[in-house]
């Protein structure tokens, strides 16, 4: 709809080797990826680009919505947030299942946080985590505080 967006297809895998080549250049970096592998590569690249990390997930009837830019002094990077090793064995969407309408909710809140990213308005969302909780349809939201300890962006 709009002319002057430009959208070029990468057929490849995003992986820690590759990562950082295919996101440096870009205004900010919106990651709905579905294994930590990717989540962690993506978010690694993004903070050594120092480009705002947009990550969304969903898990059965939970989404989450964070904005990290670890970088700055006061806001945490992604693994800030999860850790080094977050995967959990045996728990994976293809065996537990998504509410479908859940991932277009979490979808159309990560684009408008992108926008957000390029076009500050409103209040600024880094460092805080959004919850959508379909069970109780309740959305919270918690303050993410940067460990201190954290291997990625601890200074």
């Amino acid at each position: 709809l709009n002319p002057h967006v430009e959208a070029a297809a990468r057929l490849v895998r995003v992986d820690s080797v590759n990562a950082g080549a295919l996101l440096a250049g870009h205004d900010a970096i919106l990651d709905g990826t579905d294994n930590f592998a990717t989540r962690l590569a993506v978010a690694d690249a993004a903070l050594r680009l120092r480009i705002p990390l947009i990550a969304a997930a969903v898990g059965e009837f939970e989404g989450q919505l964070g904005v990290f830019r670890g970088w700055e002094a006061d806001k945490p990077c992604y693994r800030c947030f999860t850790g080094a090793d977050p995967e959990r064995p045996g728990i994976n969407c293809a065996e537990q299942g998504v509410l479908g309408a859940l991932t277009g909710v979490m979808g159309s809140l990560a684009a408008l946080e992108t926008i957000r990213a390029i076009v500050p308005f409103g209040e600024d969302s880094a460092g805080k985590l959004l919850i959508a909780d379909t069970l109780a349809l309740r959305f919270r939201t918690l303050a993410l505080p940067k460990d201190p300890g954290c291997l990625a962006c601890a200074a």
